[in-house]
């Protein structure tokens, strides 16, 4: 029997726990990441017959963000905002208390982003869930109870602060904008939208925090020739756009993360001692790391690393023909590649 499903969807559904249940539309795409809540709810809850009529339960974080928000929005000085003074631009929507410590040191570093990205005339906005006349963005208005339910019902909040951002169409770029401020606190990578590949030697601050959740293909070429190192980049790069279209048209997360390493970092010297590859050489390095699964990784036995070979070695690692190793702890930093950031 064919092993590849048991890899290629925990990887595609980005499985973290079971019992897990994803729900799938005739196209097969995605309608819904998760579905046991909505079954538990449906046979627990006293109001499970009622909550049963609302099948399939499709996730509001799917849908256009945007229209989620409301008309209209107030400044500090109470002055009103409509929704469409906002076109074109990307929207950072903030989900905060402001009398808890954590997210009073996370608005600091906020406050100073967003000063510095309007300073630069870029496109982009904050609605907080909370009004406050002390803040420089916008807020929603106290008495929009109804869409803050919805967004926070749209987003799992489980926790603050939490900054999701969306592009000008009111698609979901990233959840993980709390990470990306701490990270990249000059907004210099600015507007953070997904990508197929990225180069592991200047990692950009929306993928920080993915490469410990998610399958991970990286081409090591640091000691490569300029050409080698444009010819990995090129031959990755169909690989890695087939992978990000499929994700999109699935309706799901990234399945498989594709970095080149071009250059020596802190980050590529310790995925280059966790895996054991030694120094860099003229010969690029191929590697699958899944570090959600124990901290697991594949190296590929091979010179030509080409855009068939990588294709093969992902098909390889999917049907488990490859040797399977683990990454080795630093002595000093006593911890992965992985951990990182």
């Amino acid at each position: 029997p064919r092993k590849a499903p048991q890899k290629k969807l925990p990887r595609r559904f980005q499985v973290r726990q079971i019992p897990m249940l994803v729900l799938l539309d005739a196209d097969g795409k995605t309608i819904h990441r998760d579905i046991t809540p909505a079954v538990t709810h449906i046979i627990e809850d006293a109001d499970g017959d009622t909550f049963a009529g609302q099948f399939p339960w499709a996730e509001k974080r799917h849908t256009n963000i945007k229209q989620m928000l409301g008309e209209t929005f107030l400044k500090g000085d109470g002055t009103e905002v409509s929704i469409g003074e906002l076109d074109g631009k990307y929207i950072g929507v903030l989900l905060s208390a402001t009398w808890h410590w954590q997210c009073r040191r996370f608005q600091q570093m906020l406050e100073y982003m967003y000063e510095k990205l309007k300073g630069e005339g870029k496109q982009f906005e904050i609605i907080d869930m909370d009004f406050s006349g002390e803040v420089p963005w916008l807020c929603m208005p106290q008495k929009s109870f109804a869409a803050k339910q919805r967004l926070g019902e749209a987003f799992r909040v489980e926790q603050c602060p939490m900054l999701v951002i969306i592009d000008p169409e009111g698609n979901v770029v990233t959840t993980e904008g709390v990470e990306i401020v701490t990270k990249d606190t000059d907004g210099e990578c600015f507007p953070w939208t997904p990508k197929p590949l990225y180069d592991l030697s200047t990692l950009e601050p929306e993928i920080l925090g993915e490469m410990n959740d998610t399958v991970t293909c990286v081409i090591l070429c640091e000691g490569c020739d300029e050409e080698t190192k444009k010819s990995m980049t090129e031959a990755m790069m169909p690989v890695a756009e087939e992978a990000f279209q499929a994700a999109k048209l699935s309706g799901c997360e990234a399945g498989m993360l594709f970095f080149t390493a071009t250059e020596t970092s802190d980050v590529v010297y310790q995925l280059r001692m966790s895996c054991e590859l030694g120094e860099p050489t003229g010969t690029p390095q191929l590697v699958v790391l899944d570090i959600p699964d124990s901290g697991a990784y594949y190296v590929f036995d091979g010179d030509n690393v080409d855009t068939e070979n990588i294709r093969t070695f992902i098909e390889d690692y999917d049907e488990e023909r490859l040797e399977r190793k683990e990454l080795q702890e630093d002595e000093e930093e006593d911890g992965t590649a992985g951990d990182q950031e």
